[in-house]
């Protein structure tokens, strides 16, 4: 349900537009001037006005003006009739949604309410979120302290607020996205588009077209004109990730875009123009890519103007505890545990891996872990590859019959060999399983599986 206002000298008009919308669910006020409306917008939180332009006491550029004063994202519909076209323009100038021409009918006003209604939820979807993105890319929030890590942030500190091109190098997982995303949320550029590319998700034909658009008919499949990443970025930062996957051919196309700020769509002879700052990334030598002929080597020196190299997390030992309590917290949160503690054979645990997937995979283990985990975070929550490579005596194999049963009763199957080559014993049988205690429970309870030394224990 909206919150309407309907500013019209003619009360039939008025009363006919408060039927109509409070029979639709809105809830709607309809005043005759400006006095009123001005009063009305003071005090209560308005999504649309439909308003005539000329009103007793004030006119609708000044109204206008008022509600961009309040910063109440008020959306405003002006309804007119076309002999005051003119100030129908000038009111669009000046920021109203949308126009509606006197005598009006209620299914046509509706009809642009609800569009004004769906205009104004995206921005401030898009508020929210671009206050998010503030949030989350402040340097003094990012999570690290470690002497490597606070070198980077040093450098991202003096860099944000220039437009010179940043390369990002660093091992898979080692937080090159957000480090991109900080320079951006930190530079001049803030309140402009921050655009992501993966060259390495997309085979080149289609990267091509990703990065620059193309036009109707450029190629088969292409029925529609599509603008490319380099215009969705205008005016703000496009990050390019892996950009040692691009081919040659496009290779030679950012390179004009970081040398002329120009480009064409493909099917298309227009050049259009853009501002935009680049900051790449790869976790690949550049230099012994060039060796191989497959990195050119003058894109590479635009593109390396300020080179940021992104330590691994085992160079950062004093950090893993502490993102590791960040993600706990996190997934604590997000899956609605009361998970708030590790033991400190987990810590050392944590501390004693060499981390070959860095944050992202020290996130993963964290999500796990608390997925896991009773009240606190123990080792046998922990699990890493190199656990695969410790000695315990597996479950043994089912017999051949086994292979007619349906995957939920080969579980239940496997459960209860487990039980009893642990004497019906549940922490030991969870042990064995490699799944947490309440994990086992909770496949006790579904597959109803009982025995009598249970009942006597109770």
């Amino acid at each position: 349900m909206a919150s309407l206002l309907i500013i019209d000298r003619d009360e039939k008009v008025r009363k006919r537009t408060l039927h109509f919308f409070t029979g639709s669910g809105h809830n709607i006020i309809g005043v005759p001037d400006f006095p009123a409306a001005l009063e009305i917008l003071r005090t209560r939180s308005l999504d649309v006005i439909i308003s005539e332009c000329d009103l007793e006491g004030g006119n609708i550029i000044g109204l206008i003006r008022e509600t961009e004063a309040l910063a109440c994202h008020t959306m405003i519909i002006v309804s007119s009739p076309v002999e005051e076209v003119s100030a129908v323009v000038q009111a669009i100038k000046e920021g109203a949604a949308d126009f509606v021409r006197k005598p009006f009918n209620q299914g046509e006003l509706y009809v642009k309410v609800e569009k004004a209604l769906e205009i104004r939820r995206l921005h401030l979807e898009a508020q929210n979120l671009r206050g998010q993105q503030h949030l989350i890319y402040k340097a003094g929030e990012v999570i690290g302290d470690s002497p490597r890590f606070r070198e980077v942030l040093n450098i991202v500190e003096k860099v944000s607020r220039s437009d010179t091109t940043i390369m990002l190098r660093g091992e898979t997982g080692t937080g090159k996205e957000m480090i991109a995303g900080l320079v951006h949320y930190n530079s001049l550029r803030a309140d402009k588009a921050f655009v992501r590319v993966n060259c390495a998700a997309l085979p080149d034909e289609l990267l091509e077209s990703e990065l620059f658009g193309h036009e109707k008919g450029a190629f088969t499949g292409a029925d529609k004109a599509r603008i490319g990443r380099f215009e969705q970025a205008d005016g703000g930062t496009i990050f390019l990730d892996e950009v040692a996957d691009m081919s040659l051919k496009t290779q030679a196309k950012v390179l004009r875009v970081l040398q002329e700020q120009t480009f064409e769509r493909l099917g298309s002879s227009r050049t259009i123009q853009v501002n935009v700052r680049i900051i790449s990334a790869t976790n690949k030598n550049l230099e012994e890519e060039i060796t191989r002929g497959n990195f050119r080597d003058d894109l590479l020196y635009r593109l390396n103007v300020i080179r940021i190299d992104l330590p691994p997390l085992r160079e950062r030992q004093s950090d893993i505890l502490t993102l590791a309590r960040f993600f706990m917290l996190r997934y604590s949160k997000k899956i609605n545990r009361k998970i708030f503690r590790m033991s400190r054979a987990a810590e050392d645990k944590l501390l004693g891996y060499k981390w070959p997937g860095n944050i992202r995979e020290l996130e993963n283990v964290m999500e796990r872990a608390v997925l896991m985990a009773e009240s606190e975070i123990n080792c046998d929550d922990i699990y890493l590859p190199s656990d695969r490579n410790q000695s315990s005596a597996p479950v043994p194999p089912l017999s051949a019959a086994v292979g007619t049963l349906s995957l939920e009763e080969m579980e239940k199957q496997i459960i209860l060999q487990a039980l009893e080559q642990c004497g019906w014993i549940q922490k030991k049988a969870a042990e064995r399983l490699r799944i947490s205690s309440r994990s086992l429970n909770y496949k006790i309870s579904k597959y109803t599986i009982a025995h009598s030394s249970w009942q006597k224990n109770r």
